[in-house]
């Protein structure tokens, strides 16, 4: 699936999409420089449920069995804002350097790195396993403690391994 593909199929409740210059704003009200692909996609979509079910899988298998939840966005309401999670990241034990920008049916982030040595790579947030607090990126993938599953290199990359189902 292609990120415009993706767009489509986020039910935006009536919102508009928000911008490059809503996108701007977010970056400088928060201290974020985010990956140019993900900032497109901000811009496209104010976030929200998916219209379809689409499915992925974390161990690069053909058939995935995962399944998309809840896509972040530039809006107000809690459920879906970016905002919401910039502000909860350590509360949620969003490892430092990692920003929520989606979630699986289950409740576990998806998140992209905004660090500069790690920048715009994606990883899978397993939430049955984050009890030890927010930490670095590295100890949260490491083999003690297994939480932060690397995903995808990039954000278009991610998406190019969603599929939409029937």
């Amino acid at each position: 699936m292609d990120i415009d593909a993706f767009v489509r199929l986020i039910d935006h409740d009536g919102l508009s999409a928000p911008g490059v210059e809503a996108v701007s704003a977010f970056e400088a009200a928060n201290g974020l420089i985010l990956p140019d692909d993900y900032k497109a996609f901000l811009a496209a979509t104010p976030g929200g449920r998916l219209s379809k079910q689409v499915n992925f899988s974390l161990c690069g298998d053909e058939v995935g069995n995962e399944y998309l939840g809840r896509v972040a966005g530039l809006r107000d309401d809690p459920s879906y804002s970016l905002e919401q999670r910039v502000a909860t990241a350590e509360e949620k034990a969003i490892p430092e350097g990692l920003l929520s920008i989606m979630t699986d049916k289950g409740g576990n982030p998806i998140a992209i790195s905004v660090r500069p040595d790690r920048f715009g790579e994606i990883f899978f947030l397993d939430h049955e396993v984050s009890d030890e607090g927010r930490a670095t990126i590295e100890a949260a993938e490491g083999d003690d403690w297994g939480y932060a599953i690397p995903f995808a290199s990039s954000f278009t990359e991610m998406v190019a391994g969603f599929k939409e189902e029937d």
